[in-house]
């Protein structure tokens, strides 16, 4: 008796472990492939919504296309041809900011790297030792009282 009760158990457990995988893999089936019925379209086939693009480059009887020969075209095949505008998907934030960080190390790098072999004057300053009263005339500086003074004379 105690071995029937083990073995209906077992049988029982492998039974429900089965209807369970069977149901994860028709959930994740219907995930991935169920597309609402369409009433409007009647016994055509209502295909997935898969651009051409996505699907893998080799194998296909119309390389171009990527379609087999008979093989029935989508409703909307104007929107997921190969013609249409390519899928677009965005890196992660972690990739975004290791581009803006690789950016930022560039452009600081290439203007120390500038700074740093900047060649010296060709030419030497100018040195005045009066300062420019005498290379200019001789044109005493005036203060902003002098000026005021002679505007209003």
């Amino acid at each position: 008796m105690n071995r029937v009760l083990n073995r209906q158990t077992a049988l029982f457990a492998t039974t429900a472990s089965r209807r369970l995988t069977t149901s994860a893999v028709l959930a994740k089936y219907k995930k991935q492939y169920y597309v609402d019925p369409d009433p409007q379209i009647g016994d055509y086939p209502n295909l997935p919504h898969i651009k051409a693009e996505e699907r893998p480059q080799n194998g296909w009887w119309d390389r171009q296309n990527r379609r087999n020969f008979g093989e029935p075209i989508h409703e909307h095949d104007e929107v997921l041809n190969m013609r249409s505008p390519s899928v677009y998907r965005s890196p992660g934030w972690k990739v975004v900011g290791r581009m803006w960080a690789g950016a930022i190390v560039t452009i600081g790098s290439v203007y120390y790297i500038i700074s740093q072999a900047r060649a010296e004057r060709p030419y030497m300053r100018a040195f005045y030792p009066n300062g420019l009263k005498d290379e200019l005339g001789g044109v005493p500086t005036r203060t902003m009282a002098d000026a005021i003074k002679e505007a209003s004379a």
